[in-house]
C-alpha cells in the first residue's frame, strides 16, 4: 500500500461516472453542488484530488474512490430569470467544469471536515483493490 496523501474530496459523483473514468482514464465533469463548486477555490491544474460517490456527511474511514489529476477547469456564474405576470425573479448559480485524469483507486484513512462552507480534505492511500472493513 502507498503513502498517505492529504487530498481535497469531491463528493456525490455518480457510480456510472466513476466507472467511465476508470475505463477511459480521462473525463470532463460538470459540478453544480455547492460543496464541490466551493472546492475549486483551492484547486490548480496538476493537483491530485479524491472523487467519491458518497455525500460529504457519509465520508468515513474505509470508503473507496478514485484519485485523479486535475488537467484543467473553469468556473462560471449563470443568471437565471423567471417569472409570471407581474412577478419576476433573478437567481445566480455557479458551476464548475473540470477535465480529470484517472490516477489510482484510493481508500480513505481519515476525514477532515471543518465547516459546511469549506472544502473537505481526506487522508487517502492508494490501493490495488478495495476490501470492506
Amino acid at each position: 500500500m502507498g503513502d498517505r496523501m492529504r487530498l481535497l474530496a469531491l463528493t456525490g459523483i455518480s457510480r456510472e461516472s466513476l466507472k467511465e473514468l476508470t475505463t477511459r482514464h480521462i473525463r470532463t465533469f460538470e459540478f453544480h453542488s455547492a460543496n464541490n463548486v466551493l472546492s475549486f477555490s483551492g484547486i490548480s491544474p496538476g493537483d491530485m484530488i479524491f472523487l467519491s460517490e458518497v455525500p460529504p456527511s457519509d465520508l468515513a474511514q474505509g470508503i473507496c474512490g478514485c484519485i485523479v489529476i486535475v488537467r484543467g477547469y473553469d468556473t462560471r456564474m449563470q443568471h437565471v430569470y423567471y417569472g409570471s405576470g407581474n412577478y419576476n425573479e433573478e437567481a445566480e448559480t455557479m458551476s464548475a467544469r473540470a477535465q480529470l485524469a484517472y490516477h489510482a483507486q484510493g481508500k480513505i484513512k481519515s476525514v477532515e471536515i471543518k465547516d459546511i462552507y469549506k472544502p473537505v480534505y481526506v487522508d487517502v492511500i492508494e490501493v490495488k483493490f478495495c476490501e470492506a472493513k
